[in-house]
């Protein structure tokens, strides 16, 4: 089966996600700012003024918008996807959205005989421009089977883990666990330079002992070049932990460190770093704190 690929939302992730496929075969592309596509169009992407145009010519068509409202703005407005999805058409979305949100839209694109994906991804801006994602995928067999050539074109590792929906659990606790060792390095690190311990003895220490995690190095590196542009600005994953500690308490989940840290990271977001890459918490202690009550 000759599929035909559309592609919705070119930001920081769907841009390179989109240019990964574009090297295999032609896609049909959509942004709210055309201006974000204009490299592509030059690549030979196809333009389409909406959702819907972009739909009636695609029989896989991908996701990678930035929250719940431009996503069902772009599947369910009037000139969404919805309006305009071909039978047997399958939408994959590697946005991130609750599990129960995901299963609505799931059925009401079931009831025009096609079907949907949650296919979220971790690897950050680095993973999409190199085609390393991890991405895991809640989907029937069937449809992860017919997506799976596809995902391979953006990621290393895909996973099918379950139904719909599933997905996107996995990907809110493991946003989760990174927001708290996040947290936890820059508090660490700050602490240390509190006593007046020098970065590169911090460094040392913490990278090769117990510490060592991802989110450490990474704000060891952004600290080091006081370098603080979005690769995942602190307004995501912030959206993210609140799904995440949501699904713990509508499943009855005692979430406890999630629950107690979560105002943490909101305040620094309301602080105006909301939309500075998620290591500038590293900054929280550069002026006085009020503790949260």
């Amino acid at each position: 089966m000759t599929e035909n690929i559309g592609f919705v939302g070119l930001g920081i992730m769907g841009q390179k996600m989109a240019r990964n496929l574009l090297k295999h075969q032609p896609i049909n592309i959509f942004n709210r700012t055309k201006e974000k596509g204009a490299e592509l169009i030059n690549q030979g992407a196809r333009w389409h003024n909406t959702p819907k145009d972009l739909a009636e010519a695609s029989s896989l068509i991908f996701i990678m918008v930035t929250d719940d409202k431009a996503l069902r703005d772009g599947v369910l407005g009037d000139e969404g996807i919805l309006a305009g999805i071909q039978p047997k058409t399958l939408v994959m979305d590697h946005s991130t959205l609750s599990p129960k949100g995901t299963r609505e839209l799931a059925r009401l694109v079931q009831s025009k005989d096609a079907a949907w994906a949650d296919a979220p991804v971790t690897g950050g801006d680095i993973g999409a421009q190199n085609g390393t994602l991890t991405i895991m995928v809640g989907a029937q067999e069937t449809d992860f089977e017919r997506a799976e050539p596809y995902f391979k074109q953006m990621g290393q590792r895909i996973l099918h883990v379950g139904e719909p929906g599933q997905g996107q659990s996995l990907k809110l606790v493991s946003n989760m666990v990174s927001a708290l060792n996040l947290m936890a390095a820059a508090e660490g690190v700050q602490l240390a330079l509190n006593q007046g311990l020098g970065l590169e003895d911090i460094e040392t220490v913490m990278s090769f002992g117990s510490a060592q995690s991802y989110e450490l190095a990474k704000i060891l590196e952004r600290l080091k070049g006081h370098d603080y542009r979005p690769g995942f600005s602190v307004a995501n994953p912030v959206k993210d932990f609140r799904l995440a500690v949501e699904l713990a308490r509508q499943t009855g989940f005692a979430a406890d460190l999630g629950i107690t840290a979560l105002p943490f990271y909101e305040d620094h977001a309301e602080r105006g770093y909301g939309e500075e890459d998620e290591s500038s918490y590293i900054k929280r202690w550069n002026a006085p704190q009020e503790p949260l009550s």
